[in-house]
């Protein structure tokens, strides 16, 4: 769908307000768990006084979530200006950005109090209420300026979309106790997962049951959730599967959520581990919002036109014929354990494994054991074949479209959806067992975390409705670096994130080379990759942009002492010929053969990068300075640095 100019800014403006709403949040998590709300004293817009002081960390942080909060008020004003000026005769548009507006301003006065009253629980608890509904409502500008029409009339819509509203309300009021849980410090009051030390009844004094409550909130939103998705996922034609897909998505939050929240509670709580909760529980509300706005538009399945048959030429469900000169099919000869095989993408696995496989050998713990090394290969190939298995379950329809993933097991008609579905779950369900067995129990819940955000996050929820499925859902191949480091350490640090984040960049030139060269085909299956909605040149754009950040990213562990000579002389050769291919196909006016090639050879950057970390790791002469003060030992030297509340000095 084509939006007019205006709206496209309208559009723009607001998804960039829910991204920073959302990372504000975030932000005053990090303020209120690290202590640093008092940062800048009682001063207020300034900091102790000044408006640039110098910087400790507390101050840091709160200057941070000040700046932030500076951008989001200029991306609603701009929001508000923008639906109002030029969108008045289209009330659903100009409201919501209005009411956003209003809610900015009680954010910013709520914000003056909280300091100026030093801090008080009841008014925190009211700021956050505000933020969660200040997110509401930039989401629900956006989610108007990107398109679908006013909510349908009561009678209209189907019979589920009550419980949807009745769980959206759940979740906030989840969220809201979970905070006031950690303003009364009350969470050592419950501990043990999923019990409270191992009972079903609360603890006996006040602050223990409302933690206990907390917790059964948690588990109803679960219920529900699941119950949501169960209703909505056979529901028939396009509005049936946007919602589908908003009910998986939020049900993937929860269960990240609740994943974290175990974690969390099993590790003693770690301050870095109660960020990564505030984020979880904002993303749950934000899945929430989504799923009640995509439901208010959606009819009763009565209502909708069924799903069309395929015709009696079109075996499995409509699929096209193969075009002349492909392979053809073997129904009768392939045998059940090469098609189960096939599900798991044992290809793409292979430099999963490699990029789980050096982070053990990169730590200050020495050298991992045989068994641990191969058990991570274990845990990791199983989480993310079921991973794979589960994405070919789901998009069926879209591999009978392309070419080059129509002769897969479930579009060819050689194995039923549900049975990837199964065996992709008990792939899962045997990874995250072996991983919490014989490696940690936050290897396991980390590789669960890969399996859960690439399921709901990019195969649901993003793959088909945003052009930025690559950029965002990319992160799930982010995970395996962080499976291995901690199955060797038991903890995550910032040389893991490094790690995560390397990928993270890596990730969108090297699948845009092949979406470049599979353009068509996505847009004959209606999935809105870079080049299809945006063209060649500003993908190549992008591709170059992304390839730049990877060599500044790339050096950093270097500079800080991390890795020596040897891994910095690869990370700059390897980078410049990765350049070069990126620089080549924004000039050069054909797309395919340097496509590919730049295709191939990502894959060989990032194979060859993480190698060369493990070896310039394990040779005598790698390190030029000594482990004492390496960024890899930032955790054993704990003891001697001032506590930082977890998060990295700056």
């Amino acid at each position: 769908m084509t939006l007019q100019p205006s709206r496209a800014t309208l559009r723009r403006t607001a998804w960039a307000g829910v991204a920073l709403t959302l990372a504000l949040i975030v932000l005053g998590g990090v303020v209120r768990i690290t202590g640093s709300g008092m940062g800048c004293g009682d001063h207020w817009p300034r900091c102790n006084g000044e408006w640039f002081p110098p910087l400790d960390l507390p101050a840091f942080i709160e200057i941070l979530h000040r700046w932030v909060a500076a951008l989001v008020s200029v991306l609603v004003v701009a929001a508000a200006w923008i639906a109002v000026r030029r969108h008045w005769q289209a009330p659903l548009l100009w409201r919501p950005a209005v009411l956003a507006l209003v809610l900015l301003v009680l954010q910013v006065v709520l914000g003056a109090i909280t300091v100026k009253l030093e801090l008080p629980a009841w008014i925190v608890i009211v700021h956050l209420v505000n933020a969660m509904l200040l997110l509401a409502a930039v989401t629900v500008t956006a989610l108007r300026a990107t398109g679908g029409g006013p909510p349908l009339l009561r009678a209209r819509r189907h019979g589920s979309h009550g419980l949807v509203v009745a769980t959206a309300v759940l979740s906030l009021v989840t969220l809201l106790v979970g905070a006031q849980v950690a303003n009364l410090n009350a969470a050592f009051l419950c501990l043990g997962f999923p019990l409270c030390h191992g009972t079903l009844l609360p603890p006996p004094n006040t602050l223990g049951a409302l933690h206990w409550v907390h917790r059964v909130l948690a588990y109803a939103l679960l219920v529900m959730a699941i119950a949501i998705w169960r209703k909505v996922r056979g529901y028939p034609g396009a509005p049936g599967r946007q919602i589908s897909r908003a009910a998986g998505t939020a049900l993937g939050f929860v269960i990240l959520q609740i994943a974290i929240a175990a974690t969390m509670v099993l590790q003693l709580f770690p301050d870095e581990w109660r960020v990564a909760h505030v984020l979880g529980g904002s993303l749950v509300w934000l899945g929430m919002i989504v799923l009640t706005y995509v439901s208010a538009r959606t009819p009763e399945p009565s209502a909708t036109p069924a799903r069309h048959a395929a015709p009696a030429d079109e075996p499995h469900g409509g699929e096209p014929s193969l075009e002349p000169g492909s392979a053809t099919l073997t129904l009768d000869t392939r045998p059940l354990w090469r098609d189960l095989i096939a599900l798991t993408k044992p290809r793409v696995i292979s430099l999963l494994l490699l990029t789980a496989v050096v982070p053990m050998f990169v730590t200050e713990a020495g050298l991992p054991s045989p068994s641990l090394v191969l058990w991570v290969l274990v845990g990791g190939y199983l989480m993310a074949g079921g991973a794979n298995s589960i994405n070919m379950w789901f998009d069926q329809d879209i591999d009978n479209q392309m070419v080059r993933t129509r002769l897969r097991p479930v579009p060819s008609g050689r194995l039923s959806p549900n049975a990837a579905l199964g065996f992709g779950i008990l792939l899962g369900a045997v990874a995250f067992a072996a991983l919490w067995w014989f490696t940690t129990p936050l290897s396991a819940w980390l590789a669960l975390a890969g399996l859960l955000f690439y399921v709901f996050v990019y195969t649901i929820g993003l793959k088909r409705t945003s052009r930025h499925n690559i950029v965002i859902g990319g992160a799930a191949g982010a995970f395996p670096p962080l499976v291995g480091y901690t199955a060797v350490t038991g903890r995550l640090d910032l040389p893991a994130a490094y790690l995560f984040l390397i990928i993270f960049f890596w990730t969108p030139p090297h699948f845009w080379a092949l979406a470049l060269i599979k353009k068509d085909e996505y847009a004959r299956a209606g999935v809105p990759m870079l080049p299809v909605v945006a063209g060649d040149r500003y993908t190549k754009i992008q591709m170059v942009l992304y390839t730049l950040l990877l060599l500044p990213l790339t050096l950093t562990p270097s500079l800080f002492g991390a890795f020596g000579v040897l891994y910095a002389a690869a990370a700059v050769l390897l980078w410049a010929r990765f350049l070069w291919y990126a620089v080549a196909l924004l000039r050069s006016s054909t797309i395919t053969p340097l496509a590919w090639r730049m295709y191939r050879y990502s894959l060989i950057y990032l194979a060859l990068l993480f190698l060369a970390m493990g070896v310039d790791r394990n040779i005598p002469w790698g390190h030029p300075v000594t482990p004492e003060v390496m960024l890899l030992n930032n955790a054993d030297t704990a003891s001697t640095v001032p506590a930082t509340h977890g998060v990295p000095s700056p």
